[in-house]
C-alpha cells in the first residue's frame, strides 16, 4: 500500500514538473500497465470529473506514438497536454519540421503541418481522457496483442458556455 502512495506522489510531481499541471489523484484505475515493449501507462482520476493517462517510455516517444497507444488502450483522448504548459509546443515543432523538410514552401494552413506535429518528442505523455469504451487494454508482449485488464466505462460531459 505504501508503494502506491509513493507512486501517486511521484505521478503528481511529474505532472507538475513536466506539464506544469497541478493534479490531486483521487483514484488509480490501472497502474503501470504495459503499452509496448518499453512503455507503461497509468490511468487515474484527478478529480470527480477528470481522468488522465500518463504514458512513460524508456525509449524515445513522439506524439503519434502516444496517440496510437491511447487508441489501442480503448480510450478516446480529449487533449494531449503539452510539455511545460507550452500551448504552442506541438504547433511550433510541426512548423520547424515542415520547414526543414520543405525549406522553400510556405505554410498555407494548419493542415500542412498536422502530420509534422505528430513527430514532436513527447515523453512522458499526459492525456486528458474524453471516453473509456467499456474496458482498458494492455499490450501483451508474448502474443503481440492488446488484452483487457479492467472493465471501466467513462464518458466526460463537456458543457459549452
Amino acid at each position: 500500500m505504501n508503494d502506491d502512495i509513493y507512486d501517486n506522489e511521484a505521478i503528481v510531481r511529474l505532472c507538475r514538473q513536466a506539464f506544469d499541471v497541478s493534479l490531486r489523484i483521487t483514484e488509480v484505475i490501472v497502474r503501470q500497465i504495459s503499452t509496448g515493449y518499453t512503455s507503461t501507462a497509468t490511468v487515474f482520476k484527478a478529480s470527480p470529473t477528470a481522468v488522465y493517462v500518463l504514458i512513460r517510455s524508456q525509449s524515445s516517444q513522439v506524439l503519434a506514438d502516444a496517440q496510437k497507444i491511447v487508441r489501442q488502450m480503448n480510450i478516446d483522448a480529449e487533449e494531449f497536454l503539452p510539455p511545460h504548459g507550452d500551448a504552442e509546443y506541438f504547433e511550433r515543432i510541426g512548423v520547424e519540421k515542415f520547414k526543414s523538410m520543405f525549406p522553400g514552401k510556405h505554410i498555407m494552413s494548419d493542415d500542412d503541418t498536422r502530420y509534422y506535429q505528430t513527430l514532436a518528442p513527447y515523453n512522458p505523455a499526459l492525456v486528458r481522457v474524453a471516453k473509456v469504451k467499456g474496458d482498458i487494454r494492455a499490450f501483451h508482449s508474448e502474443s503481440k496483442s492488446w488484452r483487457k485488464v479492467r472493465d471501466y466505462t467513462y464518458n466526460r460531459i463537456a458543457f459549452k458556455q
